[in-house]
């Protein structure tokens, strides 16, 4: 541990998702706008995508955080390796609707039921399927494409969201019918080289420290090696503090990211 050392209060590069060090660029601020916008107005389906690392699920729980209540009602799956029956089986608990049966036909008449039950309340259902590319197969697709047949007026009573690594874009390819009705998509880029330091300052600033104790050329070197990828970054700076810790340096410099490097190989 080296938060005594660098006089931190929480670390400051953790790769767990933790809200509080969020920082929003050009990229998530346009994630963020473009998903609210799909499911204020009642998309069928929307797809974010990005490579790994790059802060889809905290886009999510921002998401999920700035829609009202009182309007809509989420489900968010984290992990969706299940079968159809019990992947639309977790979607309706969390909408708030145990279903105990496994039949298909009771299954879908359930959820059918429970999406009439939240429009006539003026909520509308959001499922997010945070990881989609671990969905096991394209049948499974096609099944949850078919929750969005139930609909009032035209009007759909329940807006998918799948959020997945760039691969998931492939996949979704091969069901032409959920490619006509997604709404929106869009793919979170790597942080842009300007936004690269203010990254790491407002990490360091949650954490109670300063950005000087990384040097200008420590923050470029890293910002070549991680790509702009903020999870790449996050692993880099925390090795780099805790080499730099351990050989009681007075500031990370670049030698101390060759080495994190070194390690990291």
């Amino acid at each position: 541990m080296y938060l005594d050392y660098w006089k931190l209060k929480l670390m400051p590069f953790d790769n767990s998702a933790d809200a509080r060090f969020f920082y929003e660029s050009s990229g998530h601020q346009e994630a963020v706008t473009r998903l609210l916008f799909a499911i204020q107005t009642h998309k069928a389906v929307a797809m974010l995508t990005g490579d790994y690392g790059t802060g889809k699920t905290m886009v999510c729980e921002t998401v999920i955080k700035k829609i009202p209540p009182n309007q809509f009602k989420t489900a968010f799956i984290t992990n969706p390796r299940m079968d159809a029956i019990d992947l639309t089986r977790e979607i309706a608990y969390q909408l708030g609707q145990e279903i105990m049966s496994r039949s298909t036909y009771d299954v879908l008449h359930d959820f059918n039921n429970l999406l009439d039950r939240n429009a006539s309340t003026g909520r509308h259902c959001v499922a997010m399927l945070d990881e989609s590319q671990h969905v096991m197969n394209t049948s499974i697709l096609e099944d949850l494409r078919l929750l969005l047949n139930h609909q009032v007026n035209g009007r759909f009573l329940l807006t998918l969201v799948f959020v997945g690594q760039t691969e998931f874009g492939d996949m979704i390819k091969a069901i032409p019918q959920m490619m006509q009705r997604i709404g929106l998509k869009f793919h979170i880029p790597n942080l842009q080289t300007e936004e690269i330091r203010a990254y790491m300052t407002q990490r360091l600033q949650t954490a109670g420290g300063k950005i000087e104790i990384f040097d200008d050329a420590a923050i470029q070197e890293i910002g070549r090696i991680s790509k702009g990828n903020p999870r790449e970054i996050n692993a880099l700076c925390d090795l780099c503090l805790l080499i730099g810790a351990l050989t009681a340096k007075p500031q990370i410099r670049i030698d101390e990211v060759h080495e994190a490097v070194r390690e990291r190989t």
